[in-house]
Protein backbone atom coordinates (compact mmCIF):
# COMPACT_ATOMS: atom_id res chain seq x y z
CA UNK A 1 0.00 0.00 0.00
CA UNK A 2 1.31 3.70 -0.92
CA UNK A 3 2.50 5.56 2.12
CA UNK A 4 0.00 8.45 0.90
CA UNK A 5 -3.08 5.85 0.99
CA UNK A 6 -1.42 4.09 4.66
CA UNK A 7 -2.22 8.07 5.62
CA UNK A 8 -5.75 8.14 4.87
CA UNK A 9 -6.64 4.70 6.88
CA UNK A 10 -9.79 5.66 9.10
CA UNK A 11 -11.71 3.70 11.95
CA UNK A 12 -15.03 2.28 9.89
CA UNK A 13 -16.70 1.77 13.16
CA UNK A 14 -19.93 4.10 13.71
CA UNK A 15 -18.03 6.66 16.19
CA UNK A 16 -16.70 10.40 15.51
CA UNK A 17 -14.77 9.95 12.33
CA UNK A 18 -10.63 9.06 13.57
CA UNK A 19 -7.32 8.07 11.27
CA UNK A 20 -6.20 5.13 12.30
CA UNK A 21 -2.47 5.77 14.18
CA UNK A 22 0.01 3.41 11.34
CA UNK A 23 2.70 2.02 12.99
CA UNK A 24 5.47 0.99 10.17
CA UNK A 25 7.79 -1.53 10.25
CA UNK A 26 8.93 -2.32 6.37
CA UNK A 27 8.58 0.47 3.88
CA UNK A 28 10.00 -0.09 0.37
CA UNK A 29 10.69 3.24 -1.56
CA UNK A 30 7.17 4.81 -1.32
CA UNK A 31 5.29 1.59 -0.27
CA UNK A 32 4.37 0.77 3.57
CA UNK A 33 4.62 -3.73 2.87
CA UNK A 34 4.35 -4.25 7.12
CA UNK A 35 2.80 -2.74 9.75
CA UNK A 36 0.19 -1.92 12.48
CA UNK A 37 -3.10 0.34 12.41
CA UNK A 38 -5.28 1.22 15.65
CA UNK A 39 -8.10 3.47 16.39
CA UNK A 40 -7.12 5.85 19.36
CA UNK A 41 -10.68 5.87 20.25
CA UNK A 42 -12.37 2.49 20.05
CA UNK A 43 -8.92 0.18 19.89
CA UNK A 44 -9.88 -1.77 16.55
CA UNK A 45 -6.38 -2.73 14.75
CA UNK A 46 -5.49 -3.94 11.78
CA UNK A 47 -2.04 -5.67 10.34
CA UNK A 48 -0.49 -4.69 7.24
CA UNK A 49 0.88 -7.75 5.83
CA UNK A 50 2.58 -7.54 2.08
CA UNK A 51 0.52 -4.15 1.75
CA UNK A 52 -2.59 -5.00 2.05
CA UNK A 53 -4.78 -4.47 5.57
CA UNK A 54 -6.42 -7.36 7.45
CA UNK A 55 -8.95 -6.30 10.36
CA UNK A 56 -8.35 -8.49 13.17
CA UNK A 57 -12.07 -8.28 14.36
CA UNK A 58 -15.68 -7.50 12.84
CA UNK A 59 -15.91 -3.58 12.61
CA UNK A 60 -19.63 -3.73 12.65
CA UNK A 61 -22.59 -5.65 13.63
CA UNK A 62 -23.11 -7.83 10.18
CA UNK A 63 -21.53 -11.22 10.10
CA UNK A 64 -18.55 -12.01 8.06
CA UNK A 65 -19.43 -12.21 4.03
CA UNK A 66 -18.79 -15.57 2.52
CA UNK A 67 -17.46 -14.87 -1.15
CA UNK A 68 -17.96 -16.64 -4.35
CA UNK A 69 -16.59 -16.40 -7.65
CA UNK A 70 -20.59 -16.41 -9.64
CA UNK A 71 -23.46 -17.17 -8.23
CA UNK A 72 -25.84 -19.72 -9.87
CA UNK A 73 -28.15 -17.65 -11.83
CA UNK A 74 -26.34 -14.68 -12.54
CA UNK A 75 -25.16 -13.73 -15.87
CA UNK A 76 -20.97 -14.09 -16.88
CA UNK A 77 -20.35 -10.67 -17.91
CA UNK A 78 -17.02 -9.42 -16.96
CA UNK A 79 -16.03 -5.73 -17.10
CA UNK A 80 -13.29 -5.22 -19.43
CA UNK A 81 -9.71 -2.70 -19.24
CA UNK A 82 -10.45 -0.25 -21.94
CA UNK A 83 -14.37 0.14 -20.93
CA UNK A 84 -13.44 0.72 -17.04
CA UNK A 85 -10.39 3.05 -17.93
CA UNK A 86 -12.69 5.39 -19.86
CA UNK A 87 -15.24 5.50 -17.26
CA UNK A 88 -13.58 6.21 -14.67
CA UNK A 89 -11.66 8.97 -16.52
CA UNK A 90 -8.43 7.73 -15.88
CA UNK A 91 -6.77 9.12 -19.14
CA UNK A 92 -4.35 10.85 -16.67
CA UNK A 93 -1.60 8.74 -14.38
CA UNK A 94 -2.09 9.02 -10.36
CA UNK A 95 -4.07 9.27 -7.68
CA UNK A 96 -5.87 6.00 -6.65
CA UNK A 97 -8.92 3.98 -6.65
CA UNK A 98 -11.25 1.56 -5.49
CA UNK A 99 -12.50 -1.60 -7.60
CA UNK A 100 -14.65 -3.75 -5.66
CA UNK A 101 -16.29 -7.81 -6.93
CA UNK A 102 -15.71 -8.33 -10.75
CA UNK A 103 -14.01 -5.10 -11.36
CA UNK A 104 -11.02 -6.43 -8.63
CA UNK A 105 -10.06 -8.63 -11.55
CA UNK A 106 -9.04 -6.07 -13.27
CA UNK A 107 -6.72 -4.18 -10.25
CA UNK A 108 -3.07 -5.31 -11.27
CA UNK A 109 -3.91 -4.35 -15.12
CA UNK A 110 -5.87 -1.25 -14.04
CA UNK A 111 -2.26 -0.37 -12.08
CA UNK A 112 0.14 -0.77 -14.63
CA UNK A 113 -1.84 0.48 -17.35
CA UNK A 114 -2.77 4.21 -16.05
CA UNK A 115 0.14 4.47 -13.24
CA UNK A 116 -3.17 4.79 -10.56
CA UNK A 117 -3.09 3.04 -6.72
CA UNK A 118 -5.42 0.46 -6.66
CA UNK A 119 -7.62 -0.90 -3.44
CA UNK A 120 -9.43 -3.43 -3.49
CA UNK A 121 -12.75 -4.77 -1.37
CA UNK A 122 -16.28 -7.19 -1.71
CA UNK A 123 -13.74 -9.65 -3.57
CA UNK A 124 -12.88 -13.22 -3.15
CA UNK A 125 -9.35 -13.61 -5.80
CA UNK A 126 -6.00 -13.81 -5.34
CA UNK A 127 -4.10 -11.01 -6.79
CA UNK A 128 -0.62 -10.57 -8.13
CA UNK A 129 2.58 -9.27 -6.08
CA UNK A 130 1.71 -5.97 -7.78
CA UNK A 131 3.02 -2.55 -4.62
CA UNK A 132 0.27 -0.41 -6.65
CA UNK A 133 -3.03 -2.95 -5.81
CA UNK A 134 -3.88 -3.30 -1.99
CA UNK A 135 -6.57 -5.22 -0.65
CA UNK A 136 -8.95 -4.89 2.60
CA UNK A 137 -9.74 -7.62 4.34
CA UNK A 138 -12.60 -8.70 7.11
CA UNK A 139 -14.49 -5.52 6.51
CA UNK A 140 -17.56 -5.29 4.36
CA UNK A 141 -19.64 -2.82 5.36
CA UNK A 142 -17.57 0.23 5.34
CA UNK A 143 -14.22 1.80 3.73
CA UNK A 144 -11.34 2.55 5.92
CA UNK A 145 -10.42 5.58 4.35
CA UNK A 146 -11.02 9.53 5.07
CA UNK A 147 -13.26 11.01 2.47
CA UNK A 148 -12.28 12.03 -0.94
CA UNK A 149 -9.33 9.73 -1.02
CA UNK A 150 -9.79 8.05 -4.29
CA UNK A 151 -10.31 10.03 -7.78
CA UNK A 152 -12.92 6.98 -8.56
CA UNK A 153 -14.43 3.75 -7.42
CA UNK A 154 -16.53 0.76 -9.95
CA UNK A 155 -18.66 -1.46 -7.44
CA UNK A 156 -20.24 -4.37 -8.33
CA UNK A 157 -21.70 -7.10 -5.72
CA UNK A 158 -21.34 -10.05 -7.73
CA UNK A 159 -18.64 -11.69 -5.98
CA UNK A 160 -20.38 -10.98 -2.20
CA UNK A 161 -23.64 -13.26 -3.07
CA UNK A 162 -27.45 -11.96 -2.86
CA UNK A 163 -28.39 -12.50 0.42
CA UNK A 164 -26.53 -9.23 1.97
CA UNK A 165 -28.48 -6.25 0.09
CA UNK A 166 -28.30 -4.00 3.43
CA UNK A 167 -24.57 -4.06 4.67
CA UNK A 168 -23.81 -3.63 0.60
CA UNK A 169 -26.14 -1.02 0.12
CA UNK A 170 -24.39 0.85 3.16
CA UNK A 171 -21.03 -0.26 1.99
CA UNK A 172 -22.21 1.55 -1.65
CA UNK A 173 -22.91 4.68 0.57
CA UNK A 174 -19.78 5.28 2.56
CA UNK A 175 -17.68 4.47 -1.18
CA UNK A 176 -19.48 7.56 -2.33
CA UNK A 177 -18.11 9.58 0.57
CA UNK A 178 -14.56 8.40 -0.24
CA UNK A 179 -14.62 9.70 -3.90
CA UNK A 180 -13.72 13.32 -4.54
CA UNK A 181 -16.16 15.70 -5.65
CA UNK A 182 -15.67 15.04 -9.32
CA UNK A 183 -14.64 12.05 -9.37
CA UNK A 184 -16.50 9.27 -11.19
CA UNK A 185 -18.06 5.84 -9.60
CA UNK A 186 -18.91 3.13 -11.94
CA UNK A 187 -21.99 0.38 -11.18
CA UNK A 188 -23.76 -2.74 -12.42
CA UNK A 189 -27.32 -2.10 -13.08
CA UNK A 190 -27.82 -4.83 -10.15
CA UNK A 191 -26.75 -1.92 -8.05
CA UNK A 192 -29.13 1.18 -7.22
CA UNK A 193 -27.40 4.14 -7.19
CA UNK A 194 -26.32 5.86 -4.55
CA UNK A 195 -27.36 9.60 -3.44
CA UNK A 196 -24.66 12.37 -4.40
CA UNK A 197 -23.93 11.30 -7.56
CA UNK A 198 -25.27 12.94 -10.77
CA UNK A 199 -25.51 9.90 -13.46
CA UNK A 200 -24.00 10.82 -17.00
CA UNK A 201 -24.64 7.24 -18.48
CA UNK A 202 -26.53 4.00 -18.48
CA UNK A 203 -26.67 0.99 -20.25
CA UNK A 204 -27.71 -2.75 -19.63
CA UNK A 205 -24.77 -4.01 -17.88
CA UNK A 206 -23.85 -0.43 -16.42
CA UNK A 207 -24.37 3.30 -15.12
CA UNK A 208 -21.01 5.78 -14.56
CA UNK A 209 -21.76 8.98 -12.67
CA UNK A 210 -20.13 11.76 -11.20
CA UNK A 211 -19.40 13.14 -7.56
CA UNK A 212 -21.22 15.69 -6.32
CA UNK A 213 -20.61 18.66 -3.73
CA UNK A 214 -22.30 18.31 -0.95
CA UNK A 215 -24.38 21.67 -0.49
CA UNK A 216 -23.04 24.36 2.55
CA UNK A 217 -25.97 24.58 5.34
CA UNK A 218 -27.57 27.39 5.19
CA UNK A 219 -27.51 29.49 8.53
CA UNK A 220 -31.10 29.81 10.41
CA UNK A 221 -30.80 33.26 11.80
CA UNK A 222 -33.37 34.53 14.48
CA UNK A 223 -36.07 36.88 12.88
CA UNK A 224 -35.85 40.48 14.71
CA UNK A 225 -38.93 43.14 14.65
CA UNK A 226 -38.02 46.76 15.52
CA UNK A 227 -40.04 48.18 18.14
CA UNK A 228 -43.22 50.23 17.18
Amino acid sequence: MRLDLAERLMCPRRHDATPLVVLTTEVTGRELRRGMAGCPLCRLDARIVEGDVLFTESSDSWPAVAVHDTPPGHDVWMPTLDRLIALLGLAEPGGSVLLTGRYARLATELARATDVAVVVMWANLLLSADESVASVRRLNTAVPFTAATFRGAALDPIDAGTDILDPLTSFAVDAVRSVAVGGRVVGTTSLARPDGLTELARDATEWVAERQPISAPIALRRGYSSPS
